[in-house]
């Protein structure tokens, strides 16, 4: 069993604090700017891959997309033509983006991430700016990546009970990046290298590219040839990668179903904890009432149009402030 590095802060702290950061992220999967196609998280799914397959360290993917998901926490979709269009200068865009990132981070990630993320984030903000010209990729995903992105997930499933849908569903590329960030976020912490564990959290469903998700119950009636059948897609969905990179991801995937390896251990955590979060995410949005649109979240937000707006409401008692 590899031994969980200590953290800076008290691990019930730093868990409660981090998790709370990774439900942020959760809004990734159901965000969809203009000219994004399914989601943030799908968007990023697509750029991560595209770095991998012209070649980038898979470090330095990590921390770059990592980067990109905590700033879409406060800007969804940021772009560099929003800042163009905006008219901030360079230096403003450089204090925007720090105060984002801050208030996004502080205080739930150990120090050495955030230390390792802000490294980082020079280099996006530099993209973001106008700074830096990133060279356009224009890479074709593979088949068996495209498929991930409309290969819907399970929902729940249980071999005593009916499965239960849930809508929209989220596809395996929501699920594979987000799973691939909260790894990145957590990697230091078990010990484990950031892009292998980056990696193996995008590439974990693989076989799912030709294996319809049947959850649970489904994967027990696949039974005595579940094994088979996963080892025989995902072999289906490598023969798509160039002979390198097939034999990296095959040996990164090693780390998967396992938790003894750090990048096991951090593969393993940003899993369960993104389809605990998913559920969570969910029952949430079922649950939410005008209490707590109109009460906490201060729809009617403090400004000058503010006392104009209160007494309407109340004279029309649509919401009546107390």
């Amino acid at each position: 069993m590899a031994t969980i590095k200590s953290t800076n802060l008290p691990r019930a702290v730093t868990r409660r604090a981090t998790a709370a950061l990774f439900s942020e992220l959760q809004d990734l999967k159901r965000i969809a700017p203009a000219s994004i196609r399914y989601s943030l998280a799908d968007d990023l799914f697509v750029k991560a891959w595209q770095a991998i397959l012209n070649g980038a360290k898979w470090d330095a993917v990590a921390d770059s997309i990592t980067c990109q998901a905590l700033l879409y926490v406060l800007f969804p979709g940021v772009d560099q033509s929003f800042f163009a269009a905006a008219g901030l200068h360079p230096s403003e865009v450089a204090k925007v983006c720090d105060q984002a990132f801050e208030r996004t981070v502080e205080g739930r990630v150990t120090a050495a991430t955030a230390v390792r993320l802000r490294s980082a984030l020079a280099g996006v903000i530099e993209e973001l700016s106008g700074i830096a010209i990133a060279e356009p990729i224009e890479t074709t995903l593979p088949g068996c990546l495209e498929r991930l992105r409309e290969q819907p997930r399970a929902g729940a499933t249980h071999p005593e009970h009916p499965r239960l849908v849930l809508l929209p569903a989220e596809s395996h590329a929501d699920h594979c990046l987000m799973t691939a960030v909260y790894a990145a976020l957590s990697a230091e912490e078990y010990g484990a290298s950031v892009g292998e564990a980056f990696v193996c959290g995008l590439a974990h469903h693989l076989h799912n590219a030709f294996l319809p998700d049947c959850g649970w119950a489904g994967e027990l009636a696949l039974e005595p040839y579940l094994a088979q059948v996963i080892g025989n897609c995902r072999t289906t969905a490598l023969s798509e990668f160039t002979p390198h990179l097939r034999q990296r991801l095959s040996d990164v995937l090693l780390h998967h179903e396992t938790i003894a390896t750090p990048v096991g251990l951090a593969i393993s955590s940003g899993d369960v904890l993104d389809r605990v979060l998913d559920v969570k995410w969910r029952v949430q949005a079922a649950a939410v009432t005008d209490v707590k649109v109109l009460g906490d979240l201060d729809l009617v937000h403090p400004g000058p149009l503010k006392d104009f707006q209160t007494a309407l409401l109340n004279e029309t008692e649509l919401w009546i402030t107390r």
